[in-house]
């Protein structure tokens, strides 16, 4: 891995980037939310069927605490949070051009970082043996929630959880980008913790991973974020990050 992998801008974002301030500025945001459905969510549901076609398990994480750990159905609503982090770094991420900046390249490693991911889920796929026991109230509303997250995810996501190691590293960046210099902000990130560990242990409680996956992901979201995401942004919300953007975006030969 290079000292700042994904620290230069990629020229996908041409267009984007020359046009920034239209839409309120969130011209940004919504590139970068399509680029993660296509970079990430496309790929990612390739590699999951892959995965359960072959079905192959390179190994058994399995240990005592994933058996003793209650299966409960209704963490399935913050379990599906998820899906709420995307929009919110990508569209908060604009408030002046040195946060416009830090948005695409947090992206851009994002990106690289799930990338890394999938290919762990190809070579050493793992099997989430934990559904067969599980049950929850005959009611339609929790059918289809559990029909449709069982349609959508085969059992061999497994580690590192994606589900971890995203919302982990978009919450550090949004703590970032919104630092606690008041009350409100400090409340703000009481609350955006409290959620975050509501969705770790979602992960567990509606037996969509292993104890291993969330422990796999935890670590590989914080080294990224130690190693290489903050030193990165730090470049790239600086005075020579401006000078790369206006480098690689606004020479038009």
């Amino acid at each position: 891995m290079e000292k700042h992998w994904g620290l230069n801008p990629w020229r996908i974002w041409t267009s984007t980037w020359r046009q920034r301030n239209d839409w309120n500025r969130h011209r940004i945001s919504i590139s970068v939310m399509l680029a993660l459905l296509i970079g990430a969510a496309a790929i990612y549901s390739l590699t999951n069927q892959l995965a359960a076609y072959r079905g192959w398990s390179a190994f058994d994480p399995k240990t005592i605490l994933d058996d003793s750990i209650p299966f409960v159905y209704w963490m399935i609503i913050p379990y599906s949070t998820l899906y709420f982090y995307y929009p919110t770094a990508a569209w908060i991420g604009v408030k002046d051009e040195k946060m416009m900046r830090e948005n695409i390249i947090f992206h851009q490693m994002l990106l690289i970082t799930c990338w890394i991911v999938f290919a762990l889920f190809i070579i050493l796929p793992v099997e989430i043996d934990l559904r067969a026991n599980i049950s929850y109230p005959s009611s339609q509303f929790w059918q289809i929630q559990f029909d449709l997250l069982h349609t959508l995810d085969e059992p061999w996501n497994a580690w590192p959880s994606l589900h971890i190691v995203q919302s982990l590293l978009i919450v550090l960046v949004i703590r970032r980008w919104f630092p606690s210099q008041t009350k409100i902000h400090s409340v703000l990130h009481a609350l955006l913790w409290l959620a975050w560990i509501s969705l770790v242990l979602s992960t567990m409680m509606v037996k969509q991973h292993f104890v291993w996956d969330v422990a796999t992901g935890i670590i590989y979201a914080l080294v990224c974020w130690k190693y290489w995401f903050k030193p990165t942004l730090d470049i790239a919300g600086s005075d020579e990050g401006e000078k790369m953007f206006s480098n690689t975006f606004d020479s038009r030969t």
